[in-house]
């Protein structure tokens, strides 16, 4: 493999049209650049952050979708599922995945661009409570997207 950067950097939050047009509440986007031999597809991308984590880090994701944020996950493993969220949309340059709990609703999109991955998070509050827990928890979030985002690089 080619010697590239493994620098995660914040960046605009890209996505095809799979996330709903209402405006989300929460975006962050991170960017990693891709080895020019680095032949995996988005999904790859998605399962070798999540499921390629080491398994406290999944313990601690997991325990924290479904037990702080309820989020209602789906089977694992699975191939329409990645660490539980479902597949909605996938693409050969994107991938989209979705989870919803009784108070939100949030994306991720791993989308190949112009030789870098770029990861966005999206979430859309469903009801008040969604402003009061998120904030704290995206905290908590954006560490982890780049240590799954630099892991899953060095990993490929």
């Amino acid at each position: 493999m080619t010697n590239v950067a493994r620098r995660v950097r914040p960046t605009s939050p890209a996505t095809g049209n799979d996330v709903p047009s209402r405006g989300p509440d929460f975006a962050c986007g991170y960017e990693i650049d891709v080895a020019s031999d680095d032949a995996r597809t988005p999904e790859q991308w998605a399962r070798a952050a999540w499921e390629g984590a080491p398994a406290p880090l999944r313990w601690f994701m997991l325990a924290g979708w479904r037990f702080v944020l309820g989020l209602r996950l789906g089977p694992r493993p699975s191939p329409d599922h990645i660490l539980g969220r479902r597949i909605i949309d996938r693409r050969h340059d994107e991938t989209v995945c979705q989870l919803r709990s009784s108070f939100l609703e949030a994306y991720n999109a791993f989308r190949l661009v112009d030789g870098r991955l770029v990861w966005s998070t999206f979430v859309i509050y469903e009801r008040p409570i969604a402003s009061v827990i998120w904030p704290p928890v995206s905290l908590l979030h954006r560490p982890l997207v780049r240590i799954a985002l630099r892991r899953a690089a060095v990993r490929s």
